[in-house]
């Protein structure tokens, strides 16, 4: 009996210890967050063809090559204040080609933005104006707009016959 005791009491010791290794950190949400979106954003890019980058949804909205470059610039901008180190993007840019090589460079700095990151710096506050707050909103403020602009990405590849990344697998 009583060694049935301690197994029992040894296997709900090691499922504790096992299930609390698994509890998710707020910076490591985040940073599961941007990895997901940084992938939707990079395959939604690659999956229009060349020549739809010149495609605008209605007359008076970006084209898909200027809203890639909006992502770009508003990363480079956010992410480059996060890590101090200010980056520039051509956003003139309209080729699928370099339109995507903006955006790996925004990304690129992103990445060392999010990396930065741990559970006992996201409160730590930064910036100035509407580009000021914690590391958290900061970060999130730019999650949030890539999502927001991946949705439109979204509209411009269903108008053109293309399955969202998002979409794949679960049909049309």
């Amino acid at each position: 009996m009583i060694r049935r005791t301690l197994l029992a009491v040894s296997v709900l010791c090691v499922s504790g210890i096992v299930s609390a290794q698994n509890v998710p950190t707020i910076a490591g949400e985040v940073k599961q967050n941007y990895a997901r979106t940084k992938e939707l954003i990079m395959r939604a890019a690659a999956k229009m063809p060349d020549d739809a980058y010149s495609f605008r949804a209605t007359p008076d909205v970006r084209t898909f090559a200027q809203l890639i470059a909006h992502v770009s610039e508003a990363q480079a901008i956010v992410c480059g204040g996060v890590v101090g180190q200010p980056t520039r993007i051509d956003s003139t840019r309209t080729a699928k080609s370099d339109v995507i090589g903006e955006l790996a460079k925004s990304f690129a700095v992103c990445d060392r933005a999010y990396d930065a990151i741990t559970d006992s710096n996201l409160s730590q506050i930064g910036g100035a104006g509407f580009m000021g707050g914690t590391l958290t909103g900061r970060l999130y403020a730019t999650l949030i707009h890539d999502n927001e602009m991946y949705g439109t990405m979204v509209v411009y590849l269903r108008l053109k016959g293309i399955v969202p990344p998002s979409s794949e697998g679960r049909g049309r």
